[in-house]
Formats: structure tokens, sequence, C-alpha cells
């Protein structure tokens, strides 16, 4: 009978033919990997994909050769948001085919994902034809800038705009001399005098005197400041003089250089607001791209994540790396001579200890948990980890059920027990680098709940269930009918809890729920 179901929703039965839905495999973080095959959870031939695959529905394939989506893995903001535009692109393309597919993300994989389709929610045309996506593991980072208004930010901007006009005359400049140079004419290299210039007057000061330092004629009157020894009376063209002269040539490297480092500090000196103002607005995108595409999502996820967790603890790290500065007890021989910086110590250390120190060890942790948490973004600080796409409805988004998860940490603890021996082995290496690359080579990936998710049956039926959900009720039926009843009822759960948030129709779930219910007792 369940034959006949699938055989009836789905005309087409080869896996390869051209109208199959597509499954796309999204990686996480360092599991990156140029080569389409392999043993790696998303590469073809793979045990995750060939468990996968025997779960599908008919009609349903996983992307292979061509189709298999790669980015570089590495644990940057850069690198998930380059690779949420190179998926989005990929799926860009899937709509114009008008072909059906799902997405299936793990740990990062699901960021990437989620940094598609927040970017798509900005269009006015949704992804009409993804049916599904699934994360699994997935630690979302809820980023968090200063306001757009602070003051700080204003100052920004108010310095940047201030340098750009100087920047445009040095340019305007440089372009009229060798307009006048291409064209033959004689062109005064003249400015106007310091009362006029304006900003630009304390600019170009310190590079007039250094102009002068050089050697380069510096000339200044009331009538203005004349730069260099070019005079037409001599009979040397101004373009002989530019290019076929030493102080020629440096005048326009001097102009040009200007012009860049002002133009240059002027986006610095605005780029905190800009990225204030595109963290707040994607703060406000995240409900929104959640109200077009939630109710084909579908989170899974164990309270037990060590990325989870440890993502998490990152928020709180409050380890010191920068000492305070004391006078050292006499205890060698040596000590006996740093008596002679005691004075030092008594007038320098309350300075170090009260200012000093708290600044520059906050600098270094700052430092080393951005670099922890992949985050690069600039004028931004995590301030949340959650299993949520949108930290405010966390709720909404229920962990696996209790006895999995037990069973996934069981598992993962089984397997964490060979770690001892091969730490041992590590510390035998004479070589800390070979032995570190032997002890990684070694890992399987299983000692952690957070790599081993798809080494359980019950996770992978669910991945199936979600891209199942989308092919009608027949298909629904179908699948749940072979599914422990346990993981029938979390999964409806927690497609009734978006559905009921975002008013999709939870009634719906609650009917599927019932007769599903009423089947497994009959």
């Amino acid at each position: 009978m369940n034959q006949q179901i699938a055989d009836a929703t789905f005309p087409c039965l080869a896996e390869d033919c051209d109208s199959s839905a597509l499954v796309i495999l999204v990686h996480g973080t360092y599991a990156g990997d140029s080569e389409n095959a392999g043993q790696k959870w998303w590469q073809a031939g793979s045990t995750t994909v060939s468990q996968l695959r025997s779960r599908l529905p008919r009609g349903v394939k996983i992307a292979e050769g061509s189709e298999v989506f790669h980015w570089s893995g590495e644990n940057s903001e850069r690198a998930r948001s380059k690779a949420g535009r190179q998926l989005l692109e990929r799926l860009r393309t899937l709509e114009g085919e008008q072909r059906d597919y799902h997405l299936v993300g793990h740990s990062h994989g699901g960021s990437v994902i989620w940094k598609a389709l927040k970017a798509k929610a900005l269009s006015q045309q949704p992804l009409e034809h993804l049916k599904s996506w699934t994360t699994v593991g997935t630690p979302y980072l809820e980023h968090r800038s200063r306001s757009v208004f602070n003051i700080w930010n204003i100052a920004g901007v108010v310095m940047g705009i201030l340098l750009i006009p100087p920047a445009a005359r040095a340019m305007l400049q440089l372009g009229r001399m060798l307009t006048n140079a291409f064209q033959g004419n004689d062109m005064v290299l003249t400015l106007p005098p310091a009362s006029e210039a304006g900003l630009m007057g304390i600019i170009r000061a310190p590079i007039l005197s250094s102009l002068e330092w050089v050697g380069v004629q510096v000339e200044r009157s009331v009538a203005g400041v004349h730069i260099g020894s070019y005079d037409p009376d001599t009979g040397r063209s101004l373009l002989e003089y530019l290019f076929g002269s030493f102080e020629g040539i440096l005048l326009m490297a001097v102009t040009l250089t200007l012009s860049y480092v002002l133009v240059h500090l002027s986006m610095i000196s605005m780029r905190p607001a800009i990225e204030s103002y595109r963290i707040r607005a994607e703060e406000r995108l995240q409900r929104s791209a959640l109200e077009i595409y939630g109710n084909r999502y579908l989170a899974i996820w164990s309270p037990d994540d060590e990325a989870i967790n440890g993502l998490r603890a990152t928020l709180g790290f409050q380890v010191s790396f920068v000492s305070k500065m004391f006078p050292q007890e006499r205890v060698f021989f040596s000590d006996t001579l740093g008596l002679l910086s005691r004075p030092y110590y008594w007038v320098l250390s309350p300075i170090f200890n009260r200012w000093l120190q708290p600044s520059i060890d906050r600098l270094v942790r700052n430092a080393v948990t951005r670099s922890a948490q992949g985050n690069d973004r600039p004028s931004s600080m995590i301030v949340a980890v959650t299993p949520s796409p949108v930290p405010e409805l966390s709720h909404l988004f229920p962990p696996l059920p209790a006895p999995l998860s037990k069973r996934i940490l069981c598992t993962a603890d089984h397997h964490a027990k060979d770690i001892a021996p091969m730490l041992r082995k590590l510390l035998g290496q004479a070589s800390l680098a070979q032995g570190v690359e032997g002890f990684c080579n070694e890992l399987s990936g299983k000692e952690l709940v957070h790599t081993s998710y798809f080494d359980h049956s019950a996770v992978m039926e669910l991945i199936s269930c979600n891209i199942t959900w989308s092919m009608g009720e027949e298909m629904v039926k179908w699948k749940t009918w072979r599914m422990d009843p346990e993981l029938t009822r979390w999964f409806s759960e927690a497609k009734r809890n978006l559905m009921s948030e975002f008013a999709y129709g939870g009634d719906k779930v609650d009917e599927w729920q019932s007769r599903h219910v009423s089947a497994n007792a009959a």
C-alpha cells in the first residue's frame, strides 16, 4: 500500500530524472572539501548520503557531481556571508528552472542557509520552489552593534563627509594638471592661500612641509602657495615637467596618494555607522524571513551540543590574559639586584594596574573571543547564541526528544573513551605539531554530539520527514506510519509551534497528528 501511495504521487520514479526535486546538503565549519565524492557526510558515497537517500520518497534526489554545493568552511562571518550569497545564486538558478529543492545544513551550514534566505527576503519574490529546509546542530549567532545615532557613529559620519571635499579637490587638481599637460597648455601650480583653503589648509600643511624637506620648491604668498619649479618661460612643456623630472613625478604621486588617503579615511570613519545600520536592518529582517519560510523549516538540535554550548560560553568569557604589575618577591639570588627597580613599580604600577591593564586585557580577551566565535564582522559583537534563527522565538524550536538526546550523548560518550589513549600517543610524539596532526586524523567525529547526529537513524528519519512534509498529506501519512510515535509527536509539535505563531494553520497539524495516532493504534 505504501508503495502504491508513493507511485501514485510521483510518476517519475527514476532517481536521476531531470524533474526530480533536489536535496542540497550544506556542510559546516572546517568540513569543506574540493571533491564532490568522499566520506564526509555531505559528499556522494558517504554513509550519511546513502542512509538519507534510502529514506527519501520517490521523486527526490540528493545533489551530486556539479550540483554539490561547496564553500570554504572557514570560521568567519565573512566566509559564511559569502557562502550565503553563493547559495542564493544557486537557488535563483533552480527557481529559473522551476525545479523544486530542499536544503539540509549542519552546524554553520545552517547559518549559510539562513543568510541566503534573509537576503532573499529583501526582494518581493520569495523562493517558491524551496519546499523545505532543515538545520542540524546549528548555532545561530545574534549580532548587535551600537545605535546608528550613537555619538561615535555620528562623529564618524561627520568626519567622513568633511574629508570627501578635500579628496575631491586633490583629484580635481591632478586631473587638471594632466589635462593641460596632454593638451600642451601651460598651468601654474598654485594652491589657494591657507585662509581660503579651510580644512584642506590644515591637511596640506604637513604635506607641504614634507615636500620642502625633500627639496621641492614651495613659495608662499598672499596670492597662494606655488609648488614646484616649473616655469613655462624656460621652454619646457608641462608634460615634460610632470613625466620627465623627479619633482613632477613626486608631485603627481603625492597628489594621488593624498586623494587615496583622504577617501580611505572617509570610508573608515563612516564604516562603523554603515555596519551599525546594516546589522539593525538584518535584525528587523529576521522575523520577516521566518514568516515567509518558517512553515518549511525544521530545527534539529540537542541540548548537549558542544558547538552551541561552547559558543554560548564565550559570551561570558572572563579569563585574564594580562597580569597586573607587582614587584617580585626575593626568591632567586638575582632578585636582589631587582631591588633597584622598586621605584619604577611604585610610580608606574598604580597607573598601569588602574588604567592600562584593564584596557589591554579587555582588548586581548575580545580578540580571543571574536576569533573563537568567528566574528570578523566590523562594529559588531555577539550577544546571544541560540538554536533559533530568531532569538526571541527560541521557544518555538524544542530540542530533540529527551530519549533521543540521551542516546546521542551516550553514543558520543562511548566513543570519547578512546580519546585518552590517543592523547597519550600525542604526548609521546617527538614533534608536537606531528602529534596534533595525527590526533586530529584519528578522531572520527563520533566523540562529539555535534558531529554525530547523522549516525542516528532517528535524526535521518526527521530530516526525511521534513522533506516529505511538503509533498502532500498522503506522502506524510506514508512517511509517518514508518516512524516511531515519539518522533512523530515531536515533529508535529515543532510544526505546530511555527504554524500557530505565523497563522499557517496549526489545526492542520493537529488533524494530521490525531489521524496518525489513530492509524498507529489500529
